[in-house]
């Protein structure tokens, strides 16, 4: 397996940066089209865990409006309070014992290649209020609705590609490819939703944080089948303004399917929260964003509890 392992630096777990998954186009519609590797960092379970067997997965994409953020960390502090990276998600999730995956993905300033299987039902109206907000931050023209959604679906068939990735790697990796998880923060929870229920790559569970689908895409291609995977969906009171619409949405059209959907509007804050923010109280339910989490996934995949 190509990439760096690296030790001490994982905070309790053991990290190998920079696997090639695969290879994507960019510069698509420039005159110097050319393939760029896909990589992704492994947070593997310390080794006291590492012997129990094949272990549940769990793969994350970051966030940033598909235009911003790695890896490694799509931190952002606006006004508030900065959401947890998702690779200290991976960090947290692999001392429970989940091995876990924090992938890379083409962004739109790469200019990628679609592909050829659209997820995206109404390309030219796309939200983008954040997405807007972020190009001007990036001192960026603005985007047109081809850009927008090519980088949409460039990120759709990125994250299909890591999930076929780890399952075809699973025996050396030691993952059970019955028990992977997936999901992301933002354009990464987003992306996770495309490749599960869009071009239907196969996961045990979705953890989307502020995270959504349209109205169009939820009729599409949520319809409650058999083989689709259980989501957790969280999002902020003061979120995005489209999220804020659409992830109630997701949860009224899942209920209407048969979909199961875990979701908790989280109180007081907007899109960036740290995984310590706490939740609406419920008795007997999680009290944190992070134990959220580890309650679904405990739950759907049968996973482990620290």
């Amino acid at each position: 397996m190509d990439g760096q392992s690296s030790r001490g630096n994982g905070a309790g777990c053991e990290v190998t940066r920079d696997v090639e998954y695969s290879r994507g186009g960019v510069g698509f519609t420039s005159t110097d089209p050319r393939q760029r590797p896909l990589r992704l960092d492994i947070y593997h379970p310390p080794l006291a865990l590492r012997a129990a067997g094949a272990r549940p997965a769990l793969i994350l994409a970051f966030g940033g409006a598909f235009h911003r953020g790695s890896k490694e960390d799509d931190t952002v502090q606006e006004d508030g309070p900065k959401n947890t990276p998702v690779a200290e998600y991976c960090r947290r999730f692999a001392r429970r014992g989940y091995v876990c995956f924090s992938i890379d993905y083409r962004l739109i300033p790469e200019d990628p290649d679609p592909g050829t299987i659209p997820v995206l039902v109404d390309p030219d109206n796309v939200p983008r209020s954040r997405l807007d907000v972020v190009r001007r931050q990036m001192n960026l023209p603005p985007a047109t609705s081809e850009m927008v959604a090519n980088g949409i679906e460039a990120a759709a068939v990125d994250f299909t590609a890591a999930i076929g990735w780890v399952r075809a790697n699973a025996v050396r990796l030691a993952v059970d490819p019955l028990r992977i998880a997936v999901g992301g923060f933002s354009a990464g929870g987003r992306s996770a939703l495309h490749a599960v229920f869009a071009r239907q790559a196969e996961a045990a569970a979705v953890v989307c944080l502020s995270g959504y689908l349209g109205l169009d895409e939820l009729e599409r291609h949520v319809r409650g089948l058999p083989g689709e995977p259980p989501v957790l969906a969280l999002w902020g009171e003061n979120d995005l303004d489209y999220v804020r619409e659409q992830a109630p949405a997701l949860v009224e059209h899942a209920g209407a399917v048969g979909l199961p959907v875990t979701a908790h509007r989280i109180p007081g804050v907007g899109h960036f929260y740290p995984a310590s923010t706490a939740l609406a109280p419920c008795a007997d339910g999680p009290a944190t964003v992070e134990q959220a989490i580890d309650v679904f996934l405990a739950s759907t995949l049968q996973g482990v509890r620290a």
